[in-house]
């Protein structure tokens, strides 16, 4: 037998005679070509999707290492694994991660291996593990349906297909449908999609056996590995195959009284296996979230909720929904003709389920999420896990098999009843399945195209504002510590290290979830304040905070031979000196950063008490506050007292915020005199995101030694913390 035929196990073409080209005569061996031409021609086809979802969906495997977006977090549990520490953390020490720990644990793993980051490592994944999808999707429907040319369209539409709004809030990440989040890179979710078919298709064999025995056990324990591995990588998208499964079983058991004891007994070897896998993850859990009083998993702000009605299903969900509207229909006939719609009666069907009850988990699996979107109130319990646009999803990846059976018995309907015509049945299953994937893979890899070109984290770039590679800069081994650092840089140093912070401003992807004063003894405001006085241009107030959290190194920016002990977020200032501003802002949060809307006229304190005549180089990150950003920002940099009303003794420097990028950056050399305060001050509308000083410095802190250095970072360390 070839390698496609024991991979596969396929039956000759269906749409043909069934013959297969003749072998080799006895006593002779089989050459190259004619083992190519006896594998079938479904397996042929399987193969070109999977090199075709290689092409599109990995090509940026070659490119940008750089991962932005949710894998950023990922990454620092990864890297805190490879530290020692398991399960593991959040960026705070002894402040616990919501997250299961399944998909961490295969990225560390990649790492360990191949000495990679986890960028790298998440690409080689990547590429290895987008075939696992297809064939699972191939396997779970021939045995459902029987029929090797129907599973190959349920490959396809699953990887390629979608709806018909082209926005950036439905493509990719956003997607309602796995065609987007098959695309690079692999998720959490991505790992979970492509083993759910297996532990469905393993769960029905196991119900499907005539009576309990080895084989049938070895099928439920498969089943309930599978499906626990998926919860240990991200438990929420399991949501509809409890109620999948159990229909399913109790449809099995009432029909077919000889196998009642086989479904329930796979019920339950299938629930307990799994439980066991999850429970010992899941039960810490929860007592951390009755600890917490709860647990907030609110998504990003900006995502779009996916609230639509009736009269928007045909641009959100395409052509899958009344496909598998019909393809519903089909295996609810399964349950009472075994082979199917009889196109050309008197002739039998030609679907050939290896239990009719099996498309019935098709069935259930879709409507579960599909109804619970439909229905959804934002008082449900659960809420995160319940928002439409994940249950859409949901819905989505027993919707494009269901879809491929709707198109192929909707094709034969119509060509081998009503047409005559059966040579029209491959022709217009392709059509129809180009129409429902072309737009949506094209306009998704577009945008993917457009993404992570450069190397960015909420408001910084990090090649123009020079941010160092904290992997390199402070190593990836050893066991967790503490490290001080800039607000926006202790985020990437968590992200590229997996070590401790003393502060961070979260993005959607990356929340803290638990309260940090519950589980650290210091809240979320208390660790922004403490960093604005840390880096306050004095260097015995950052060593006294670096004290406080016990940390063992200092993480600073420099410019030459100056170091950046001044840094101010604009929006920190709010709760940690209120007095630092004066007129009329307002606040605004981004997705990792927040800033402030400066009106004409109004001011901020970045400096309460300069050092003594120093010279200070300030970098100032800010925007224009009109979307169209067509006229640059000015503001005014003065020297005054302290006090937040009392009038300027003099002005120092004029700016403008440069146009060009996102964020601009003013710099300004400015001398103060001792005990001066420093101030901005906006003369047109301008949102100001932070401003970091860099002074030279006289010494290290005492205690403090330089451990290492690059060209854009200085890494100040304890006698006692390793360099």
């Amino acid at each position: 037998m070839s390698t496609g035929e024991r991979l596969l196990s396929m039956r000759a073409d269906e749409a043909g005679d069934g013959s297969r080209p003749a072998g080799p005569g006895p006593g002779r061996d089989a050459s190259v070509r004619q083992r190519l031409r006896s594998v079938p021609a479904p397996a042929w086809a399987l193969l070109g999707i999977v090199a075709l979802a290689l092409v599109l969906h990995g090509f940026r495997v070659l490119g940008n290492a750089w991962i932005g977006g949710d894998l950023l977090y990922h990454s620092a549990l990864a890297s805190a694994i490879l530290r020692g520490e398991f399960p593991p953390g959040g960026p705070y020490e002894g402040l616990p991660a919501y997250y299961p720990p399944g998909f961490h644990l295969l990225l560390a793993a990649t790492m360990a291996v191949t000495g990679a980051g986890a960028g790298p490592a998440d690409q080689l994944l990547h590429f290895l593990w987008a075939p696992v999808l297809p064939l699972a999707t191939f396997w779970l429907t021939r045995w459902i349906t029987g029929r090797d040319w129907v599973a190959v369209t349920a490959a396809a539409l699953t990887l390629f297909a979608g709806g018909y709004d082209f926005q950036a809030s439905r493509l990719w990440v956003n997607s309602l449908f796995l065609s987007g989040h098959d695309f690079y890179p692999l998720y959490p979710r991505d790992v979970v999609f492509a083993l759910l078919p297996l532990g469905v298709l393993a769960f029905l064999r196991a119900t499907a056996s005539p009576a309990l025995g080895g084989r049938w056990l070895a099928w439920a324990l498969a089943a309930g590995v599978v499906l626990g591995i998926c919860g240990l990588v991200q438990v929420q998208l399991l949501l509809p195959l409890p109620a999948a499964l159990a229909t399913f079983g109790v449809v099995v058991a009432w029909r077919r009284r000889g196998r009642r004891a086989v479904a329930v007994a796979t019920l339950a070897v299938c629930g307990l296996v799994g439980a066991a896998i999850v429970v010992p993850w899941l039960l810490p859990t929860l007592e951390w979230i009755r600890r917490n009083g709860g647990v907030a998993l609110d998504s990003a702000e900006m995502l779009e909720p996916a609230r639509f009605g009736p009269w928007s299903y045909p641009r959100e969900f395409g052509l899958l929904l009344p496909l598998a509207v019909l393809g519903a229909g089909v295996a609810l006939l399964l349950l009472r003709r075994a082979d199917g719609p009889r196109p050309d009666a008197p002739s039998p069907g030609r679907w050939r389920p290896a239990i009719p009850e099996g498309p019935l988990v098709l069935v259930a699996w879709f409507t579960v999420p599909f109804l619970l979107a439909v229905l959804y109130r934002p008082d449900w319990p659960l809420e995160d896990a319940l928002r439409p646009q994940r249950l859409w999803l949901l819905a989505g990846q027993p919707a494009a098999i269901l879809a491929a059976i709707g198109l192929v018995a909707g094709a034969e309907q119509l060509a081998r009843g009503s047409w005559r015509r059966p040579k029209l049945v491959a022709p217009m299953v392709v059509l129809v399945a180009l129409v429902a994937s072309i737009p949506a893979t094209a306009f998704t890899a577009a945008l993917l195209a457009s993404t992570w070109a450069r190397p960015t984290y909420a408001h910084l770039d990090l090649e123009s504002d020079r941010t160092p590679a904290f992997a390199e800069l402070l190593g990836r081994d050893g066991p967790r510590s503490t490290v001080l650092t800039y607000e926006d840089w202790s985020s990437l140093v968590w992200y590229e290290t997996g070590l401790w912070v003393v502060g961070t401003y979260p993005p959607g992807y990356a929340k803290l979830a638990y309260d940090p004063g519950v589980f650290t003894g210091r809240s979320q405001a208390e660790r922004r304040a403490d960093l604005v006085a840390a880096f306050a241009a004095d260097a015995a107030g950052l060593a006294a905070v670096a004290d406080a959290y016990g940390a063992g190194r200092i993480v600073l920016a420099r410019r030459g031979e100056r170091w950046g002990l001044l840094d101010v977020p604009a929006g920190a200032l709010l709760a940690a000196a209120p007095e630092a501003i004066a007129g009329p802002i307002e606040h605004e949060e981004g997705n990792g950063y927040d800033a402030l809307r400066l009106m004409p006229g109004s001011r901020v304190r970045l400096l309460a008490r300069a050092p003594a005549g120093e010279a200070l180089e300030l970098v100032v990150r800010a925007r224009p506050a009109d979307a169209a950003g067509l006229v640059p920002p000015r503001f005014r940099l003065l020297a005054g007292a302290t006090a937040g009303g009392a009038p300027p003794e003099r002005a120092l420097a004029d700016l403008e915020v440069p146009a060009g990028e996102e964020w601009g950056r003013a710099i300004a050399l400015v001398t103060l005199h001792e005990g001066e305060a420093l101030w901005l001050e906006a003369l047109d509308a301008v949102i100001l995101q932070s401003a970091r000083g860099f002074v030279a410095p006289t010494a290290p802190p005492d205690g403090w030694r330089v451990a290492a250095s690059s060209p854009d970072a200085v890494v100040l360390a304890t006698g006692t913390a390793a360099p």
